[in-house]
């Protein structure tokens, strides 16, 4: 049986249009109008999806598809789902297609009058971009039991912590806790590339091997200010030479490594004026490798290197990390079924890693794992020409179906 594809990519441009901006792009944060809005309208698709819906401490929305028969509502559920948050001015696509390709997909199920032998749950996380706080993942997080309790003292660019949000918000930051849940049978998720992979060879469904690991980290170079004309060269102890040849350092370092990324995407410098030599320095790192021992040996080689800088440059370098996320290998007999299922449709497919990271990531070690990526046009993600055609999301969530139907079968 096939999904209803008009409906899917209806229901993709009606929630597109809740926080959208003249210029066709979409921002809807966490905790905001914005978000009741997408939550009240993808409540009610579940709803007509024959879902029993509810909302967690966290603000997960979780649609239930609970099988009839006894014994089946205390066995471990399958997961399917994304979020449904954006970065801010970004688009239509990026986590919503997964959400609501979910619903598609267990709406489709329904209607054919399949029953599953163990109970379905359709998720639509909340905050994963962490756009707001620059804590993400809470939901997922909160449902696997790894929210730290750090993370909640996040504050957004008016001083308001994740925390606070939450509770303006109706929710309870202090009893997370109740929103873990132990046994999962597997965790499925459908998403775009955000790349070019599958768009440049001619795919139309990415079975993903694995999703990279990453960690964050701020920086702080601290040097001397003083005036930009009466300060010999030779004389200074100026932060803003020692950042460059660090970023230049880790740059180098990632470059060495295959499927290795470094990114400083936030810099601020102190006092930050033209005729004064800065006194401070403070920088983001993300970093990023499907192997986790990359990510430790290059920040080894940055801790000798830093000591190397301190001295050369006369300052002193902190270095804080703020957030630690482990490589999450895919399950190898789901993406053998995944496989399977895209010759019997006659999807071209291959397979590749993800460089991003995702809410099935916080799934990683409590239960097997499998993504589902479809092309995104141009590779753009997180921006407004962000698009995927709907014939590939038909395809990717006509593929998440049987998955669905092929792990609730057993």
């Amino acid at each position: 049986m096939k999904i209803n594809t008009k409906r899917l990519w209806d229901h993709i441009m009606e929630l597109g249009r809740i926080g959208s901006g003249a210029d066709g792009s979409v921002t809807r944060f966490p905790f905001t109008p914005e978000d009741k809005s997408a939550e009240k309208l993808i409540c009610c698709y579940m709803e007509e999806a024959g879902l029993d819906v509810e909302r967690d401490g966290a603000g997960n929305l979780i649609g239930k598809w609970t099988p009839a028969g006894s014994g089946t509502a205390g066995q471990p559920p399958v997961m399917t789902g994304s979020h449904y948050d954006t970065v801010l001015q970004g688009g239509k696509f990026d986590g919503c297609l997964g959400v609501l390709g979910a619903i598609e997909a267990v709406q489709t199920l329904r209607e054919e009058g399949y029953e599953p032998k163990v109970p379905v749950w359709v998720i639509g996380f909340k905050d994963e971009e962490g756009n707001r706080f620059g804590y993400g993942m809470i939901g997922s997080k909160a449902i696997c039991g790894r929210v730290l309790p750090a993370g909640l003292a996040s504050v957004d660019a008016d001083g308001i912590s994740l925390g606070d949000a939450m509770r303006a918000y109706g929710l309870s930051p202090d009893s997370l806790d109740t929103c873990r849940v132990d046994r999962i049978k597997a965790m499925l998720e459908l998403h775009i590339e955000q790349g070019q992979v599958l768009e440049k060879n001619g795919s139309q469904i990415g079975i993903v091997e694995g999703i990279a690991g990453l960690e964050r980290y701020t920086v702080t170079i601290t040097g001397s200010s003083a005036h930009a004309g009466a300060t010999p060269m030779s004389e200074r102890s100026d932060p803003v030479p020692a950042m460059s040849r660090w970023i230049l350092k880790v740059t180098e370092l990632a470059k060495e490594r295959k499927d290795c990324v470094a990114t400083v995407g936030r810099i601020k410098v102190l006092p930050g004026t033209c005729n004064i030599i800065c006194g401070e320095t403070e920088f983001s790192l993300d970093i990023r490798s499907v192997r986790d021992e990359d990510i430790r040996d290059i920040m080894e080689e940055m801790s000798r290197y830093e000591k190397l800088l301190e001295e050369q440059e006369r300052v002193s370098i902190k270095r804080a990390l703020d957030q630690s996320l482990p490589g999450v290998p895919c399950d190898s007999g789901l993406k053998e079924r995944m496989e399977q299922i895209c010759d019997q449709y006659g999807y071209a497919h291959r397979r590749l890693m993800s460089g991003a990271g995702h809410d099935s990531m916080n799934f990683g070690g409590l239960c097997p794992v499998s993504m589902i990526f479809v092309p995104s046009q141009g590779g753009y993600s997180h921006r407004k020409e962000e698009f995927t055609s709907m014939e590939d999301c038909e395809a990717g969530t006509q593929v998440l179906m049987e998955m669905i139907r092929e792990i609730t079968s057993r």
